[in-house]
């Protein structure tokens, strides 16, 4: 069979059987249902709208400072509300019946409370009967409803940041945070996956089957290959899913920028894929059991989450000299990068150089990761030591 046929046909049957496994279908769905929480439970816990007052009025005096104080909701951020009653004895029974947090009585209000006012309200009719008699002092002057406007309604000042920031990056920042921690999860996810199926055949004798009609480096190959595509759909499933629903609840908007910054979470899954799976493969072809799965796989999972947490101290400064050198270091090349590309400004040789990096070293992994493979699949009995791996004999 010719090797890309043979890559392939491994490849198709990791994709739909693994695709079909329990455990698949569980963790997908637990992923979907704690990324709704995620987003969904701060929105039905946020504010659900601006604080209210109940100011009961006496007098039309009362009534324009009310109606001034309700029109300034949006700068007070509170909603005043008046109560009309037929005269301050009302007013008072307002208050102590608790109908009314304040009440303003007489022709030239003054305002009554049970014991004290709060602060915000204070603000807001203080602010309110200001505006108030400005205006009438104003039209008593013989001032025009335009000079009025322009006196009482000024336009605000300019306001000039020596760094302007854009309101889209806060929405990319939290895409970043979500994003990054799904990379970091695939990446394991689907790292384990390669080295849990190396052994899973390894222990049940499939493999001498499967080796029988291809080569060692073909069904490696196609098992890396095909378990990266279904990290990569579900990796998209969850993103175009937690982006629907953002967007249905009004958690964020989608800024300029979240359709590049999903590529680029793409691309490092696939770049970061190929390099962690090629070592994931070698911790699976070395043990006989998935007992001692673990202990073989350990030291990669400590690399990843070492990388992981390294990552986000980028964040704080994706242009520092931390993320500059850590772009270019492998095991953290497919974290690093995309933080720094999303939050930062990178030059074009960094993100190149980093990739090109990246590259070579996982070129440098498949060699090895083929030789410990070809050497070790078929050992059974006892765990493989890595040096007897690499100098024992070939495969097919």
């Amino acid at each position: 069979m010719r090797g890309h046929n043979a890559i392939w046909l491994v490849a198709r049957r990791e994709l739909v059987e693994r695709s079909r496994e329990r455990s698949f279908i569980i963790g997908t769905i637990v992923t979907l249902v704690i990324l709704a929480g995620v987003i969904v439970v701060p929105e039905l816990l946020g504010d659900d709208g601006p604080d209210e007052a109940r100011v009961a009025v006496v007098s039309p005096a009362g009534e324009e400072v009310v109606q001034a104080a309700g029109a300034a909701q949006g700068a007070t951020g509170l909603r005043v509300i008046g109560v009309p009653v037929a005269d301050e004895q009302a007013a008072r029974a307002a208050l102590e019946d608790e109908e009314a947090d304040a009440a303003l009585v007489g022709d030239a209000p003054r305002i009554v409370v049970v014991e004290e006012l709060e602060d915000d309200l204070e603000t807001a009719l203080q602010q309110a009967s200001a505006g108030v008699r400005a205006a009438t002092a104003l039209e008593q002057a013989g001032a025009d409803a335009e000079q009025r406007q322009a006196v009482l309604a000024p336009p605000p000042l300019e306001v000039a940041p020596l760094e302007p920031t854009d309101k889209g990056d806060d929405e990319l920042l939290i895409i970043t945070f979500i994003a990054l921690f799904l990379l970091y999860v695939q990446l394991i996810g689907n790292g384990y996956m390669i080295s849990s199926g190396i052994v899973e055949e390894k222990a049940s004798r499939v493999v001498e089957l499967l080796l029988s009609a291809i080569r060692p480096r073909q069904l490696l190959a196609g098992k890396a290959l095909g378990i990266g595509l279904l990290g990569i759909g579900q990796l998209l499933v969850i993103g175009v899913f937690g982006a629907g629903l953002a967007l249905a609840v009004g958690a964020l908007e989608v800024p300029a920028g979240a359709v590049g910054a999903l590529g680029v979470v793409l691309v490092s899954f696939a770049l970061g894929y190929a390099f962690y799976a090629t070592l994931f493969a070698v911790a699976g072809a070395l043990v006989p059991r998935q007992e001692e799965l673990q202990s073989s796989s350990t030291p990669l999972i400590f690399l990843l989450i070492a990388a992981f947490f390294v990552s986000f101290q980028v964040i704080d400064d994706p242009d520092g000299t931390l993320g500059v050198v850590l772009g270019f270091v492998p095991p953290c090349a497919p974290l690093v990068l995309p933080v720094r590309i999303i939050g930062g400004e990178p030059a074009l040789w960094e993100i190149v150089g980093g990739v090109i990096v990246l590259l070579a070293a996982t070129a440098a992994l498949v060699a090895l990761a083929a030789r410990v493979y070809s050497n070790a699949i078929l050992r059974t009995g006892s765990s493989v030591k890595l040096r007897e791996a690499l100098s024992g004999g070939g495969g097919r």
